[in-house]
């Protein structure tokens, strides 16, 4: 039996607000034209899929104890140990040399588990 479970997850990053800002001239009055440019404001984001992953591993983890290690691959250490594992997409779960792409069951986790 396995202790430990890996799951990947990527944040994704959204627009939530849009702004023009323009340097003050020299009096600062006014802006001028030149000087605007666009600023954005922004929020990371769970997708469904890769939310409903990291409830059900979460639960799962809880109830046989395991320690759950979760990595964003929106990240570059993320991005790094999911290129050292192989990951492709998300949400992955693995377990010991098993892995499961997409939103696992708790019975796709346990038989996981107990393969290992």
């Amino acid at each position: 039996m396995y202790g430990k479970i890996l799951l990947f997850i990527r944040n994704q990053e959204v627009i939530v607000d849009k702004a023009f800002i323009g340097r003050p001239l020299s009096d600062g009055a006014q802006t001028h034209w030149c000087t605007f440019k666009e600023s954005f404001k922004t929020q990371k984001i769970l997708p469904k899929e890769d939310a409903a992953a990291l409830q059900i591993v979460k639960e799962f983890a809880n109830e046989k104890g395991l320690i759950l290690e979760i990595h964003d691959v929106s990240s570059f250490k993320g991005k790094i140990k999911a290129k050292m594992k192989g990951v492709k997409t998300t949400p992955t779960v693995i377990i010991g040399k098993q892995r499961i792409e997409g939103v696992p069951t708790k019975e796709q986790l346990l038989n996981l588990l107990n393969e290992t």
